[in-house]
């Protein structure tokens, strides 16, 4: 996995390219959090995501509960395949997906 970090007005944006699972999730986490605590709000472009394992549920379900107070993490660029796992585990309920 591969982790691109830029910015979109200011906002830090995390995209991440391959498969985010038990291997990768903790640098991908590690990113998140890094971020999350020098920033307001967070932008996960998921468009290079091929797959995301429960570990990587868990990890973007704690970052948005971590930015909850601020400004919330956005997901944009949600492929079909990671959308269908977002929808029957129902994040699609907790997540501000655009």
């Amino acid at each position: 996995m591969k982790i691109n970090i830029f910015e979109d007005n200011g906002t830090p944006v995390i995209a991440p390219e391959g498969k985010i699972d038990h291997v990768t999730v903790n640098e991908f986490e590690s990113k998140i959090n890094e971020l999350g605590e020098k920033h307001d709000s967070l932008i996960l472009d998921m468009a290079g995501v091929e797959y995301v394992s429960s570990a990587a549920l868990r990890a973007i379900l704690n970052a948005s509960d971590m930015l909850e107070s601020k400004n919330g993490l956005v997901l944009k660029n949600v492929n079909n395949k990671v959308m269908e796992i977002f929808n029957i585990t129902r994040f699609t309920d907790y997540l501000d997906i655009r």
